[in-house]
């Protein structure tokens, strides 16, 4: 099963994570850190690196961060790996659901693909959705 870290400003990967669990189910492998303006870089980048260490089962551990750019991306590129962890940016509740749904039987890769394609499908102006109906 591939490990899941969600790291975000403040606590919105822990609620995504609660959000997840109440629409799936139970969640193992799991994890949030938040980051804030007292969180300091080095005590960062220990953290993501036991929880990675923490949450692989042999499969790899994915990490997805709330935008590019922002200081819990920057943190987790440096932790990139191409066989053991990805990083995915921008990350909204359908990603996070896809990937607790596939994390035990798909490749890292193609976990980080679907995950992306289920992001990026749920983003939609209502307004133009509900005037071509």
């Amino acid at each position: 099963m591939i490990g899941l870290l969600i790291i975000t400003h403040c606590d919105v990967g822990k609620e995504f994570l609660n959000a997840t669990e109440l629409i799936v189910g139970g969640l193992e492998a799991v994890d949030a850190i938040s980051v804030t303006q007292l969180t300091e870089s080095a005590e960062m980048i220990r953290t993501i690196s036991e929880k990675i260490q923490a949450l692989d089962q042999g499969d790899g551990v994915i990490i997805l961060t709330d935008m590019f750019g922002g200081t819990p991306s920057n943190l987790s590129l440096s932790f990139l790996n191409e066989e053991r962890v990805e990083v995915l940016t921008g990350v909204n509740l359908p990603m996070v659901i896809a990937i607790a749904q596939d994390r035990d039987r798909l490749s890292l890769k193609e976990l980080g693909k679907k995950a992306e394609q289920a992001g990026r499908r749920s983003i939609a102006l209502a307004g133009n959705l509900l005037e071509t109906q």
